[in-house]
């Protein structure tokens, strides 16, 4: 009888259990199966949104709505990656490295490779009227090489060797750099092309596919590789990591 009266309170206070806890199961388990399905909804519109702006031919969207040449960069930038995280089939690093070339006017800037070069500068300004007459101080002038420890490829603009690189993000002068498309050549690290009514310190594109020289380099506060450079023809390809297919097009 009183194994009996037992297994009966044992019967009711599972009952009591499952009434309360199978609600809170089912809620959470609701819950969660939302949070999935939002989470996978962004990422749908996200992944057709980068399609949008990687595949269709249309220069707004490739460029965004930027004015300078360094705004629609890294906007080509951001959503190649974007759609790199979420595709299940990956963008080789050659289209990636054609995509980054959309939108380069070559008359909006002048552009300098080894047989236009322009003419040398000190790495470090001097005060006005002033010049360096110290050779090893000579370059063509500063390149924003990228973030370095970045797994992005289009974070980085240069194919710089695994040795050449320095402990602090740095690289080691007198190494030598491939641009991976064009970019930038500065008289210094500034770079505030977006402020209205600025000139920029722009000298002009170095050509994709160009090698150059490291004078000296330094890495800025957001984490960026500068190089000072001096360009110059590109070795025989013994080193794989300089090796790349050209990006010479530009758009005329």
């Amino acid at each position: 009888m009183a194994d009996r009266d037992t297994w009966e309170k044992a019967e009711s206070l599972s009952k009591i259990f499952a009434a309360v806890l199978i609600p809170v199961v089912l809620g959470f388990a609701s819950l969660l199966a939302n949070q999935v399905l939002e989470k996978s909804k962004t990422r749908d519109e996200l992944l057709k949104k980068a399609i949008d702006v990687v595949f269709l031919s249309n220069t707004d969207q490739i460029s965004g709505n930027g004015k300078s040449f360094e705004s629609r960069r890294a906007h080509r930038s951001h959503w190649l990656e974007i759609y790199n995280s979420l595709a299940d089939v990956k963008l080789s690093n050659e289209f990636i490295a054609v995509m980054m070339e959309q939108d380069t006017i070559a008359n909006e800037k002048d552009v300098y490779w080894t047989g236009n070069l322009p003419p040398m500068i000190p790495r470090i300004e001097h005060a006005q009227g002033a010049a360096s007459t110290n050779e090893d101080d000579l370059g063509h002038g500063w390149v924003a090489v990228g973030r370095l420890s970045s797994q992005r490829y289009s974070d980085v603009n240069f194919n710089v060797p695994a040795n050449a690189k320095e402990p602090d993000g740095g690289i080691k002068p007198q190494e030598i750099i491939r641009a991976r498309w064009s970019v930038t050549l500065r008289s210094n690290t500034r770079n505030l092309e977006d402020r209205q009514g600025y000139t920029g310190t722009s000298r002009g594109l170095l050509w994709g596919g160009e090698c150059a020289k490291v004078i000296d380099s330094q890495v800025d506060g957001r984490g960026q590789t500068w190089a000072f450079i001096e360009i110059l023809e590109c070795p025989a390809a013994k080193n794989p990591s300089l090796a790349m297919s050209s990006t010479r097009p530009v758009i005329r």
